[in-house]
C-alpha cells in the first residue's frame, strides 16, 4: 500500500543534552539537542572504510549552541570549503530548526544543510 512505512524506514532519534563523541554504531541516527540547557558539541568519528556510506542527521530543537566537529581536523566538506573543522548553529535567535546531514565517503564527512528557515550556519576551517 502507498503511504505505509516499514520498520526499516524508521530511524532512531537520540536527544543529547551534553557533548558527546559518536561512533560508527551511531550511523543512521537522528541526533537532537532536545532538553539541553547549554551548548552541545557532537564529535563525528574519523571517516574510514568502516563508516563509508554512513549518515548522521543533526537537528537543533533547544535554543542552545550546537557544534559538530570531527575527531580529525579538516575532514568536513561544506559549501566552498573541502577541509572544514566544524559546523555550528550558534547565532542568537537563529538556532531552533537548524540542522543537516553528515555523510561519510570514507575520506570526508559531506555536510548538507537542511535548515527550517533562515538559520545561520557557521563553520571553522
Amino acid at each position: 500500500m502507498v503511504g505505509l512505512r516499514t520498520r526499516g524506514d524508521i530511524r532512531e532519534v537520540v536527544a543529547l543534552t551534553a557533548s558527546t563523541t559518536l561512533t560508527n554504531d551511531d550511523m543512521g541516527k537522528v541526533v537532537t539537542n532536545r532538553g539541553a540547557s547549554g551548548s552541545v558539541t557532537i564529535t563525528l568519528p574519523t571517516p574510514s572504510a568502516d563508516n563509508a556510506g554512513g549518515m548522521v542527521e543533526v537537528r537543533v530543537v533547544a535554543d542552545q549552541t550546537v557544534i559538530v566537529n570531527c575527531s580529525t581536523n579538516d575532514k568536513i566538506v561544506i559549501f566552498n570549503d573541502a577541509a572544514a573543522d566544524s559546523v555550528a548553529w550558534q547565532t542568537s535567535s537563529e538556532k531552533i530548526g537548524g540542522g543537516g546531514c553528515f555523510v561519510s565517503d570514507g575520506t570526508n564527512w559531506f555536510f548538507a544543510a537542511s535548515n527550517a528557515g533562515a538559520n545561520t550556519v557557521t563553520t571553522a576551517t
